[in-house]
């Protein structure tokens, strides 16, 4: 099963802040994808919200890249094809369109929106 990772799992596995999104990152079952763009925001969230410094956020990034196939992000021309409510979370919902993927997600709002477009899940719906 494909499954592409948010930036709300992608911290929540790395943080240890949600057991669904640990074990689906570690686990190994699973072909997990991502994008630039989730990268990008991951790199933020961690410098900004959680005050990590640059090298721990690095090496962070290191450890998805390593577990996560990383696809470059949606041309902003493609936007237009995805109407959700979060804006900033439609480079995420369009990345896992196009990769055919199972959207996993722990954004209800976006979870949501997205439903319309892809399958989509909760990472502690995701079945081992």
């Amino acid at each position: 099963m494909r499954l592409f990772l948010d930036t709300s799992v992608l911290i929540s596995a790395s943080r240890g802040r949600k057991e669904a999104s640990v074990r689906l990152f570690f686990r190994g079952e699973f072909e997990l994808i991502t994008n630039e763009y989730a990268i990008k925001e991951f790199r933020r969230i961690m410098l900004t919200n959680f005050g990590l410094s640059q090298e721990v956020v690095e090496e962070a990034i290191l450890i998805i890249r390593k577990r996560c196939l990383v696809l470059p992000s949606p041309s902003p021309e493609k936007y237009g094809k995805i109407a959700i409510r979060d804006k900033s979370d439609i480079p995420i919902v369009l990345g896992a369109l196009n990769a055919s993927c199972i959207l996993v997600i722990d954004d209800e709002i976006t979870l949501q929106d997205a439903k319309k477009y892809i399958r989509t899940l909760r990472s502690d719906e995701v079945t081992f």
